[in-house]
């Protein structure tokens, strides 16, 4: 059974620059662009778990293909239904 050759690094922490991977087999470094990613802020959303008899489950999930939207569209449109009674701002409204 043979196993597909790992690139080596050519270890570069003496100098301070980042490592490179070095072509096990022409010998040659191979540039790799290596860019810092910074992570994308998250809005700021809570996930909340709701419990409903699996029949209402499978409905919401028929609807949701049926109408090209998500589960979470629903239940989201129905909180702001539920707020609106109360008197309370959308879900939009909390956004901002």
């Amino acid at each position: 059974m043979n196993k597909k050759p790992r690139p080596l690094m050519k270890s570069s922490l003496a100098s301070g620059e980042p490592e490179q991977p070095v072509s096990a087999i022409s010998g040659e470094n191979s540039v790799t662009s290596i860019t810092a990613t910074h992570p994308k802020p998250q809005p700021a959303v809570d996930k909340l778990t709701v419990y409903v008899p699996r029949a209402a489950s499978k409905r919401l999930k028929q609807m949701a293909l049926d109408h090209d939207k998500r589960v979470n569209d629903f239940l989201c449109e129905g909180v702001n239904l539920m707020l609106a009674k109360y008197g309370e701002p959308s879900l939009e409204d909390f956004e901002k």
